[in-house]
């Protein structure tokens, strides 16, 4: 008996595991930014609420990248460098590596603003919450 309940016990036990880093996982896609903005850090982005680049960061620029914009809870316009890059949902909208301005706006009612770090040649995930 202890052969067919000690196989049973692990099983369960990778069972329970599997779940828990499943639940671990989807806590961690949950955004509770307070700039309404959450980008996936696993391909070396990064994002910086309330800021804006400058004359340096614009020299710096270089290769390209692209980035894809949901919305929950809404909709949105989405800018990278003051131009109008469209209406999320978006995806493989190209952007220059490295730092850029990123704003999304709902009318005239800003969801969020600040600078977006996209590393050459990634694809860069970003989840709004429109408030």
């Amino acid at each position: 008996m202890i052969h067919i309940v000690r196989p049973f016990l692990i099983a369960a036990a990778l069972a329970f595991a599997g779940a828990t880093a499943s639940l671990a996982d989807a806590a961690a896609s949950d955004c509770d930014d307070p700039s309404n903005l959450c980008v996936d850090p696993s391909d070396g982005a990064k994002w910086e609420p309330g800021k804006q680049t400058g004359p340096k960061d614009k020299k710096k620029r270089g290769g390209s990248g692209s980035i894809s914009v949901t919305i929950e809870g809404g909709r949105g316009s989405i800018f990278v460098n003051g131009r109008y890059a469209g209406t999320a949902p978006v995806s493989g909208v190209s952007v220059p590596g490295g730092r850029s301005d990123l704003q999304v706006r709902d009318g005239s009612t800003v969801l969020s603003s600040g600078v977006l770090t996209v590393p050459k040649g990634a694809s860069v995930d970003i989840t709004v919450k429109h408030p």
